[in-house]
């Protein structure tokens, strides 16, 4: 029976069992898209990523492929932060020429595009902190008032206050994946809500985004800048315990319509989000800026290596 290595680590986390756990297959050489599936339906985690080394013979250093039990994504977050924390913990990626601590440099190949991942090291060489570049934001939709008044409805959330938030709307904003950043008026009303998970379903899937992203200004930690929650069941993720690609949509959100103080060449940003799951987690976002335009968005954390081991893959 072919057997493949596979990990579980858990992303934007320091500790065991906080965070948001990914698959992560170092080396996913000659898997088939239909096996990737189904490694994916098997670790029923919201995604697993599968990486192929091709550095020295493509555009990027390594191809990155992701998918949710349900279907390939061109992009995840927190499943880059725990592939490339497992690339450096396992030696495939290296300190500099130097053996230095610091931070290096390497690229991925994925289908929302080439896209830089910075690992920085420790003083006795462990990965510390991996960051993600994203794709420069686009707003790419904003919903109506009627479709807003649904959106209280169908997130089960109290009546206003999604509506009633006066210093912003909605907005369908891309920097890898079109996402739906919702603020709300308060964190007791962001933890009330109940999702009709079908219906929130079919509205991401009737607009073309992959999850609606709720956030708030009022955190549990004055060091942090939002609390957020994160539904996304149309890609078979109901709520997830926190989410990348959708922190750096949502940092250039916050930064557009500044919700935030804008720090030029970097507003950093905290997200918190999880706590409703039992899994804190913490997302670092730095959105870079040029008088007033956005340059970069970084996305990044820690991230634990929980489960090690293998997986049958057939004859």
């Amino acid at each position: 029976m072919k057997t493949v290595d596979i990990y579980q680590v858990d992303a934007f986390t320091d500790v065991v069992f906080g965070g948001n756990p990914a698959g992560v297959v170092p080396d996913a050489t000659g898997l088939s898209e239909e096996t990737m599936q189904k490694v994916a339906r098997e670790m029923a985690l919201s995604e697993t990523a599968f990486i192929i080394d091709t550095r020295g013979k493509g555009p990027a250093d390594f191809d990155v492929r992701f998918f949710t039990p349900l279907a390939e994504v061109d992009l995840c977050g927190h499943a880059t932060i725990g592939s490339f924390w497992l690339l450096a913990e396992l030696g495939m990626i290296g300190e500099g020429p130097q053996g230095d601590a610091g931070e290096v440099r390497v690229h991925q190949l994925t289908k929302a595009g080439r896209l830089p991942v910075d690992i920085s090291f420790g003083c006795e060489g462990a990965p510390s902190r991996i960051m993600m570049t994203q794709n420069l934001p686009e707003v790419v939709g904003q919903p109506s008032r009627e479709e807003l008044h649904e959106l209280e409805r169908i997130l089960g959330a109290p009546e206003g206050c999604i509506t009633e938030f006066e210093r912003a709307t909605p907005q369908v904003v891309s920097t890898g994946l079109p996402d739906l950043i919702v603020p709300v008026t308060s964190r007791e009303a962001l933890l009330s809500m109940r999702p009709n998970m079908a219906a929130v379903a079919d509205f991401c899937v009737r607009r073309g985004i992959i999850s609606v992203h709720c956030l708030t200004l009022e955190t549990l930690d004055p060091a942090s800048t939002i609390h957020c929650r994160d539904f996304s069941p149309s890609v078979g993720v109901p709520e997830e315990s926190a989410t990348g690609t959708a922190s750096g949509a949502t940092g250039a959100y916050l930064v557009l319509n500044r919700l935030v103080e804008v720090k030029e060449p970097v507003t950093k940003i905290i997200c918190e989000q999880g706590h409703i799951l039992k899994r804190p987690s913490l997302i670092h976002v730095e959105v870079a800026s040029k008088a007033g335009e956005i340059t970069s968005v970084r996305v990044g954390g820690s991230a634990v290596t929980v489960i090690r081991g293998s997986i049958a893959i057939g004859d």
